[in-house]
């Protein structure tokens, strides 16, 4: 068998070998892998379990995926105390100290340029640090997170 065969047809046979080779190879080391389902509702903590389960293998994160939780959490940070400003604005209410309104302005104008997600200047900083430390702000974030869909972690 295989005498009759043209030079094209031997380097046909070849691959496909190799191909069929390659496919059991990959099955096999599907097997072993484990697979888990997680279910559960929205910001239930299901992909964080699956982070600790990395972090407690010893799988580092690549640069890449820091980046890339970095800007979550700029971008959660900013979007939260936005939601805040704006449901004191809704319920008409005042800022213990007055002159946060120019760093809820900060805030705001961040968010409606679409730059949540990218690193703090120092002014956005120093905005959320001083709208963070007013009591108006920490109450708002005790009586109405609910209402304004934020995480426990925002605090």
């Amino acid at each position: 068998m295989g005498l009759c065969q043209s030079e094209e047809e031997k380097v046909g046979n070849m691959k496909t070998r190799q191909i069929d080779k390659d496919l059991k190879a990959a099955h096999n080391q599907d097997e072993k892998t484990i697979k888990l389902l997680l279910l559960g509702a929205g910001e239930c903590g299901k992909s964080t379990v699956l982070k600790q389960m990395r972090i407690l293998h010893n799988k580092k994160f690549t640069d890449d995926e820091m980046n890339q939780q970095r800007k979550i959490v700029y971008n959660n940070t900013v979007s939260a105390m936005a939601s805040l400003i704006k449901i004191m604005q809704s319920y008409r209410m005042g800022f213990s100290d007055p002159t946060r309104e120019n760093d809820a302005r900060i805030v705001l104008e961040v968010v409606k340029s679409n730059q949540e997600s990218n690193p703090f200047t120092p002014e956005l900083t120093v905005a959320l640090m001083n709208l963070w430390r007013d009591k108006a702000v920490k109450d708002v974030f005790e009586q109405k997170r609910l209402e304004c869909h934020l995480h426990e972690s925002s605090q």
